[in-house]
């Protein structure tokens, strides 16, 4: 009977540290799950949080270059300054030491005054936009027309006036002179209107 009782009680001890012992591993796996679900949560939290850094200094970098781009754009970009010019006033310094002009002397005063219209037509030239220049070249072109016009007027006035053909009659020395004239008076004309536009370019 004794022995039948300590049975019971061993086998009852024996379930109960069964049950026990059962219960304690269940609670330590669930507990142990529990924690690495935190540490998973957190790891990726970090990462997450880590991405966005990344992503912000990615963007920061990105806008930092544009502006440093911009700014270097804006700082090397040539400034174009003309400075203020008084071409006219120093022309007619130059041709101040050009003699009046007379029978004697007049190629030399139509060469003197035809190199600085090449000079400032050139300059005029360098400076201009290709819509001002395809302008200046196109007035160039009227005015030396008109000029040839001028010349052959000139000349016919101080002739006996023209032939069938055309031609001057009695076209002496006298004819030959006024056409200088009128050459060397609009080669002189134009020229300071080419200076003054320079000028007017450079206010």
């Amino acid at each position: 009977m004794n022995d039948n009782k300590n049975t019971i009680i061993l086998v009852t001890t024996i379930s109960a540290i069964a049950v026990l012992a059962f219960f304690s591993v269940g609670g330590f796996l669930l507990y142990n799950s529990h924690i690495k679900n935190k540490e998973m949560e957190v790891k990726l939290r970090l990462e997450q949080e880590k991405t966005k850094q990344e992503i912000a200094k990615s963007q920061s970098q990105q806008q930092s270059a544009q502006v440093a781009t911009a700014s270097q754009e804006t700082t090397t970009a040539p400034v174009v300054r003309k400075r203020r010019t008084n071409y006219e006033a120093e022309l007619m310094n130059r041709m101040s030491s050009v003699p009046e002009n007379n029978m004697v002397n007049a190629n030399e005063v139509f060469e003197a005054w035809d190199q600085e219209l090449n000079k400032v037509y050139k300059l005029l030239m360098s400076e201009l936009s290709d819509s001002q220049k395809t302008r200046l070249r196109n007035e160039e072109r009227a005015w030396l027309k008109r000029k040839d016009k001028e010349m052959d007027k000139a000349a016919e006035e101080m002739s006996a006036g023209r032939d069938e053909n055309g031609e001057l009659i009695g076209c002496g020395t006298g004819c030959g002179h006024a056409s200088r004239a009128a050459n060397i008076e609009m080669t002189k004309e134009r020229t300071i209107e080419l200076a003054r536009m320079y000028d007017e370019l450079h206010k």
